[in-house]
Parts: structure tokens; C-alpha cells; sequence
């Protein structure tokens, strides 16, 4: 099993210098050596086929009764405090009694000198408190963690920062994913944008080690904007009930464009709610579908553009599409399909897809350690699986390693997860969670927060559909009338033809599907039957390519 896996980078951003502060006092803790490190990532990359990225480092102490402070003109104090762990490639802190009074701020950051920029994640402030008292800093390159609080006049109340150890990072954090990825940003994903912001990088805590994965937020039948994060059970298979609070989610972490170097400004949540998993992990591998559902603990902001995408748990194939997800911690790449995803037999009798990824005008993307649980969609927009584990890589391995870019990954099925034979309670199957109030529904759309009609709106302020219509309006694709009353006439663009054409009211669920005795480029089709008001026509090819568009009937 090939674990998928990420490393965080982070923002570069000023904080304001401030003279004649005391020189930080620095505590050293007791690390293991770099390579007593990159020993144990070989070794569990081997035996268990995980991809360990840095390790726990216990030292508990009282931030305040160590670090160096100064009381500044205006009455802000400042504290001070660096932490070292010798050969470190890079560091984050973990708190077990966390607490920010309104006023306050934290910050982290690299020593003076140690690059020729200061890397610095802050300030951090009352909005991540929670009553559990536990929080984990993001990433900071380097074998020196600065730790910096500012505590106002104003503030109300004091601060607790009791520190439980550091993370210990054996592998550069700023490394890139193989040279053959794709970005999300270039033009192999410009019908994607509204999946490409549901989909996340994750930093998981599990038995001492660092590991990190992919994942997505994910609707659900009643649109209310629940923050479920859909993921693969594998990544998180040994976290403990405490260290869930620890767990990180990234958004937005892409470039600007095509093969930029400058990355969008991304943002992250501490701590989620576990929900169900598949709870199918074994000694080899897995025996089921491979999923995990959490719910991220603290309030994700509306402006971070969150999308929740949509699914079909159907058990319909996808015949082409993408996937979409964070290989070696890198930003968000997308690796492209165009045949059907076939069935396959991973730990359970098909409980996964199976898919070969495609090269495109700008590379052939595949998967890395970094992508587990990402999501893969169909022509349709919807998730139809998550990534459980794979063989395609950039280059081709050595003799008898089996590796390549034209090599297949697998994905338990969204349909295995919903309600498949997975060894958990059928209360803890993942349809009691997307269709909380049992109305059947196994195929919705994705939505963005904050649009429509509904908290979440139907669509929300972009649809999946719409944006694969124009695209295939503008190859000549349409059908008229629109509104229609009676009957329409469906005109496919040259040299495709219509296979099946199906019908979908606005919740996703199917209504009509119609397959032609024979393969037309037109055709006449009653909407007698169809109630009044919007939905959704899909045609499909032989070829397996798809198109969906919106319909008025009145």
C-alpha cells in the first residue's frame, strides 16, 4: 500500500519589530538524530507502507516561566522564548493547555538569520481557543522554533500556554511534488475550480509521528453547510481521542497561476470531530473501503470560499474526470482520466475503483505520498471515491517494482462507503451522515457557503454543471426550447453522438433515462411527465464523455 501523504509550507509575512527587547531565552530539547528519524520513515514505508514525515518530541513545560519578556512604552508586554531540536529540517509546538484571552496574540517563527527570509505563522488569537485546551502550531523550516507572545494592556484575562513537546520534521518542508504534476492552475483545471476549494492538505498525529494526507469537504442532503470532511480511514487509522484535536486542515493552498512560484494566501483549522471510518485497517492493508468522515471543530470563515463538494454514491462509474489532491505536501494538483473507471477487488469484493491516469497538454499527473483520501470525480462533478492507495508515480521503478505513470491507483468507492459491507455498525455507514434525514438521495451537487436560497443553495455561487455546459455550448452542444413546455430537441456537435440522456430534478435525483435504439446527433424528447419548475439534462457519448445543463419546464 503506497501512503499518500503531505508537508506543510507557510506563509512569509512581516511582524512588527520592536527595540531593546531581552534576548529570547532558548531551551534544547533531547531529539533523536536526523537519521534515527529517516530510519524509522524507511522502515514504516516498508513494513506497514506509511509515509512518516517527522516525529514527536516530548519536553512539557510552562511557556510564561521560560521565556524572556519585556513591558514595552504603550504597556504591551512581550515574550520570547526559542526551542531547538538539533537537525531538525523543520519544527511546530504542541500545546496541551491552550488558551488566548481576547487581545492577545501568538505568534511562531525562524531565528534572525537562520534564511534569507523570516518564515512566521501568526498572530494566532482567542478564535482558536477550545475547551479541550489543546492546539498544534503550523510548520516552521528550520532546527529553531521562536515562539512569540504579545499580551496587551487590554486584553482580558491571561494567557495559558502549557506545552506538551514539538514536532520534529525529517524532510524539507518547502519540497516539491515529481515533475510531472500538474497544476490546478493551469488549463487542465479551469473546469474544476469549484472542487479544486474543497479539497484540503491534513496533518494527522498518530503513535508518536507526523503524517499527512488529503481530503475534502463534502455536502450533504440537507445543505446546511456542516463542515464534514471526507478523507481515507488509512491516514488515520492509530489517532488516539486526544490527538484528534490536533489534527490540520489546509485550504487554499494552490498557486496564483500555471507554474508560479507565489502561492494564494491559505489558511488552516486546528482540531476536528471524529464521525465514522471504515474501521477496516489490518496488519497488511485494509479490508474494506478505506474511508474516514470528521467534522472540523472551529467555524471555517465564509471568506475562505469554502466548497462542499457533491457526490454519487450510486455505484455509477465515473468515465472520465479527475483528481484532485496535494502530493508531497505540494500545492494542489490536478491528474486527469478519460477512460471509465473499472471495478476492482482491494481487501473487499469491489470495494474500489480502479483508474489510469492520462497525460494532458501540460504533464501526465499521477498521484504521491501526500495525495491518500483525496477525492476522485466524475464527468458529473461528484465525488465517486477517495484514494486508498496506488502505483503510479512520475518514473518508471526500477526491475520489478511495478511504478509508472501509466500505472493504476485505486479508490474506495463512495458507493462502498455509503452503505457497503465494511466491518462497522450499518448505523455508522456513511449515508447516515450525508442523508441525515433518510430521504434516499445518493447523487447531489456541490455548493458553496453563503450562496442560493439555502444557507448552502442549491448550487451555491458556482455550478459544476453550468461550467461543463458552456464548455460544451460553446462545441456546439444545445437543445431547445429552454423553458420548454412539451417537447425539446436535443442537437449534439459534430461528430459526437447521443448514447443516453438523463434527467435530474434539482436534489440530484434521477427522474427520466432515456437510451436511443440507435446512436443520434438529434433528438425529439417529451417533457410531458416531468414536473414544472428546474432541472438538470445530461447526455452522454459512447465514448463515455458527458455534458450536463440546466432545464426549465413550465
Amino acid at each position: 500500500m503506497k501512503m499518500k501523504t503531505f508537508a506543510l509550507a507557510l506563509l512569509v509575512v512581516s511582524i512588527q519589530a520592536f527595540a531593546n527587547i531581552a534576548t529570547a531565552q532558548r531551551i534544547v530539547v533531547d531529539a533523536p538524530t536526523l537519521d534515527e528519524v529517516i530510519t524509522r520513515m524507511e522502515h514504516e514505508a516498508f513494513s506497514i507502507g506509511k509515509d512518516l514525515t517527522g516525529v514527536i518530541v516530548e519536553h512539557g513545560f510552562d511557556f510564561f516561566e521560560e521565556a524572556s519578556y519585556e513591558v514595552m512604552l504603550d504597556g504591551l508586554t512581550v515574550y520570547e522564548l526559542e526551542i531547538e531540536a538539533a537537525e531538525a529540517l523543520g519544527m511546530c509546538v504542541y500545546f496541551d493547555d491552550f488558551h488566548i484571552p481576547v487581545g492577545g496574540e501568538l505568534f511562531f517563527e525562524s531565528p534572525d538569520g537562520a534564511f534569507d527570509v523570516i518564515y512566521n505563522e501568526g498572530p494566532v488569537d482567542a478564535s482558536e481557543n477550545n475547551a479541550h485546551g489543546r492546539w498544534v502550531s503550523g510548520d516552521i523550516p528550520g532546527s529553531v522554533i521562536k515562539i512569540i507572545y504579545h499580551q496587551p494592556t487590554n486584553a482580558v484575562g491571561s494567557a495559558r500556554l502549557g506545552i506538551m513537546g514539538v514536532g520534529f520534521f525529517a524532510r524539507n518542508l518547502e519540497r516539491g511534488s515529481e515533475d510531472c504534476e500538474v497544476d490546478v492552475m493551469c488549463p487542465e483545471g479551469d473546469s474544476w475550480q469549484c472542487e479544486r476549494d474543497a479539497v484540503v492538505k491534513l496533518r494527522i498525529t498518530q503513535n508518536g509521528g507526523i503524517y499527512f494526507c488529503s481530503g475534502a469537504m463534502v455536502n450533504n442532503t440537507e445543505r446546511d453547510c456542516r463542515q464534514l470532511l471526507l478523507s481515507a480511514f488509512h491516514c488515520a487509522d492509530a489517532v488516539e481521542e486526544n490527538e484528534w484535536a490536533f489534527f490540520k486542515v489546509q485550504y487554499n493552498y494552490e498557486y496564483l497561476v500555471c507554474d508560479s512560484t507565489v502561492s494564494i494566501n491559505s489558511h488552516t483549522r486546528t482540531g476536528v470531530i471524529p464521525l465514522s471510518n471504515s474501521d477496516d485497517a489490518t496488519s497488511q492493508s485494509f479490508s474494506g473501503s478505506d474511508f474516514l468522515l470528521v467534522e472540523v471543530e472551529d467555524l471555517i470563515p465564509a471568506s475562505w470560499n469554502p466548497f462542499y463538494a457533491g457526490f454519487d454514491a450510486s455505484g455509477e462509474t465515473g468515465h472520465s474526470g479527475v483528481g484532485i489532491h496535494h502530493p508531497a505536501g505540494d500545492r494542489k494538483k490536478i491528474s486527469t482520466y478519460t477512460n471509465p473507471l473499472t471495478s476492482y477487488s482491494l481487501g473487499s469484493a469491489g470495494s474500489h475503483w480502479r483508474v489510469y491516469w492520462e497525460a494532458t497538454a501540460t504533464n501526465h499527473g499521477v498521484t504521491e505520498g501526500g495525495s491518500s483520501g483525496s477525492p476522485i470525480f466524475s464527468e458529473n462533478h461528484q465525488i465517486v471515491g477517495t484514494l486508498s492507495s496506488g502505483l503510479s508515480a512520475c518514473a518508471a521503478g526500477g526491475a520489478g517494482n511495478g511504478t509508472g505513470p501509466n500505472q493504476p491507483d485505486f479508490y474506495g468507492k463512495m458507493s462502498y462507503h455509503w452503505d457497503g459491507a465494511n466491518p462497522i455498525p450499518s448505523s455508522q455507514h456513511l449515508d447516515n451522515f450525508l442523508d441525515p434525514s433518510g430521504s434516499g438521495q445518493e447523487i447531489i451537487y456541490g455548493s458553496y457557503v453563503g450562496e442560493g436560497d439555502q444557507p448552502c443553495g442549491n448550487f451555491g455561487a458556482c455550478s459544476a454543471t453550468e461550467i461543463q455546459g458552456m464548455i460544451l455550448e460553446e462545441k456546439g452542444w444545445s437543445f431547445s426550447p429552454n423553458p420548454a413546455f412539451d417537447r425539446i430537441q436535443i442537437q449534439m456537435p459534430a461528430g459526437a453522438t447521443l448514447s443516453e440522456l438523463r434527467i435530474y430534478d434539482t436534489l440530484g435525483r434521477l427522474e427520466e433515462s432515456i437510451i436511443p435504439s440507435v446512436f443520434q446527433q438529434t433528438m425529439m424528447v417529451s417533457v410531458r411527465q416531468i414536473s414544472k419548475g428546474l432541472h438538470y439534462l445530461t447526455v452522454r457519448t459512447p465514448d463515455g464523455t458527458s455534458s450536463t445543463m440546466k432545464l426549465i419546464v413550465e
